[in-house]
């Protein structure tokens, strides 16, 4: 029995990793190509959302993106949040059906997790924009921190702190959904710490693995170094300090 069991899981993982994976690789070479226009079903959301809680006010100009002329304010192709949509639809996707279950049940989470991380993408798009505007005008940073590394470390935070949410919010739903899981066994609470690691492992391997396999980072190495020990710096410290909150507050529970 356990050996049907064991095969089960195996062609589970299969299905699942060919449909995420190749669903992934469709939608990247897709972006790699794609001009405003062909944008417009995640940048204009976005550009709607930051004018309704900023003074904002973007005109799209085809072959260039969403452009507030007042304010200086671009949203490219480049800024869409597509490479984020594809983590988190990646990550969500595998948490989603990491056990065996029926097919249909399994293509339905796979589609839901293509939904949920389309607005979860809009919704830290909208605040990384919102922040970096924010800071870009505050005069502190000029003296000793570019203008472009605020822009990128506001990026990373809200993306990561967002997918983090993102993937705690699932974990949680997921074992809520299975009355028999308990949280208080060793081999549980293991694995329950791990599970602290999977947004930080899909960020770094999409963010900096990515440029490294294709080589894309040799149009610019010293820009792609100080980059990723930006991105490393900042996921690990957030991934510690959520790590840290969780320790004690299990531990305060105990007590």
């Amino acid at each position: 029995m356990s050996i049907d069991w064991n095969r089960a899981a195996i062609a589970h993982k299969l299905v699942v990793t060919s449909i995420v994976l190749a669903a992934a690789y469709l939608l990247k070479a897709y972006y790699s190509g794609a001009a405003s226009e062909d944008l417009s079903w995640i940048i204009g959301p976005v550009a709607r959302l930051v004018e309704l809680f900023s003074d904002f006010d973007f005109v799209h100009e085809p072959g260039y993106g969403w452009v507030d002329v007042e304010h200086d304010v671009v949203i490219a192709p480049a800024c869409a949040g597509v490479n984020f949509y594809i983590i988190a639809f990646c990550l969500s996707a595998f948490q989603l059906t990491h056990r065996v279950q029926p097919l249909a049940r399994t293509l339905t989470k796979i589609m839901s997790a293509g939904l949920l991380s389309y607005f979860i993408a809009i919704l830290a798009n909208v605040l990384r924009i919102l922040l970096a505007t924010y800071f870009y005008d505050i005069d502190w940073h000029s003296s000793w921190i570019s203008s472009e590394t605020v822009h990128r470390i506001v990026g990373t935070c809200v993306f990561y702190l967002l997918l983090f949410s993102y993937s705690r919010a699932i974990s949680t739903w997921h074992n809520r959904q299975a009355p028999e899981h308990r949280t208080d066994t060793p081999q549980s609470r293991s694995t329950n710490i791990l599970m602290f690691f999977v947004p930080l492992v899909w960020y770094l391997a999409f963010s900096l693995g990515v440029p490294l396999v294709n080589q894309a980072f040799q149009a610019d190495p010293e820009n792609f170094i100080r980059h990723a020990l930006q991105v490393v710096v900042v996921t690990v410290v957030v991934t510690l300090i959520w790590l840290t909150s969780h320790y004690l507050t299990v531990r305060f529970r105990k007590v």
